[in-house]
């Protein structure tokens, strides 16, 4: 794994080494006001910033940025900022895990090559939710992010919405994250299960025919 020595905080906790979080809130309100300063301070850092938010969101999700005082115009033009629609296509919100993941890759060798040390991945989760991705999906896609954020200098952190989600994502959720934050605590994840052992696992729901894992599609990395 990538490695730097640089401090990193998130919410007021120090990260110590918990690159892959995830975080839930009680409200988009509580999940921006948190997530708005990890991201002010990697542009202050001078470090890459991805923010993936519901591809139908897109517009607001600026209008807030700028609102915050982000020199959006600025931020984006030098690079240094992308906005990302998520789901990658809006026809088909269930394109196959393996290409999601390739592209997320893809923007984090993007910005190694453009000379950036480190990029933080804010992920407001709304994108699965508002798109109606099936749970199985989604739980294998954080997987497979798991695996590639794994190779990179990386500081990614999927917000949650608690009232979006079923109990039974959530902790489906927790179990493929090294690290969580919960009502402002962070800790590393017991619960945790590595990319390899979960899709296997889910596989093996699928082919058992668990109703709350039908409809999902591939697992295989």
């Amino acid at each position: 794994m990538a490695t730097s020595d640089t401090k990193i905080n998130f919410a007021g906790l120090g990260l110590n080494g918990n690159r892959h979080l995830c975080a839930f809130f009680h409200g988009e309100d509580e999940e921006f006001r948190a997530v708005l300063p990890f991201m002010v301070e990697g542009l202050a850092a001078g470090e890459k910033v991805l923010y993936i938010v519901n591809v139908g969101r897109i517009e607001e999700h600026r209008r807030r940025l700028t609102a915050a005082r982000i020199d959006l115009q600025e931020a984006e033009q030098s690079g240094q900022l992308d906005v990302i629609g998520w789901p990658p296509t809006v026809k088909d919100a269930t394109t196959s895990k393996p290409d999601q993941a390739k592209m997320l890759d893809d923007l984090l060798c993007a910005a190694r090559n453009d000379g950036y040390r480190r990029t933080r991945v804010v992920g407001d989760m709304d994108w699965a939710s508002g798109n109606h991705v099936p749970d199985a999906f989604l739980i294998a896609l954080e997987a497979q992010l798991d695996a590639v954020y794994s190779r990179h200098d990386v500081w990614a952190i999927c917000g949650y919405d608690l009232s979006r989600f079923s109990g039974v994502a959530v902790i489906d959720v927790m179990r493929t994250h090294p690290a969580t934050v919960i009502g402002g605590v962070i800790q590393r994840n017991p619960f945790y299960v590595p990319p390899e052992q979960m899709l296997a696992e889910l596989r093996e729901r699928n082919e058992s025919g668990d109703e709350h894992d039908r409809g999902q599609v591939e697992t295989n990395a």
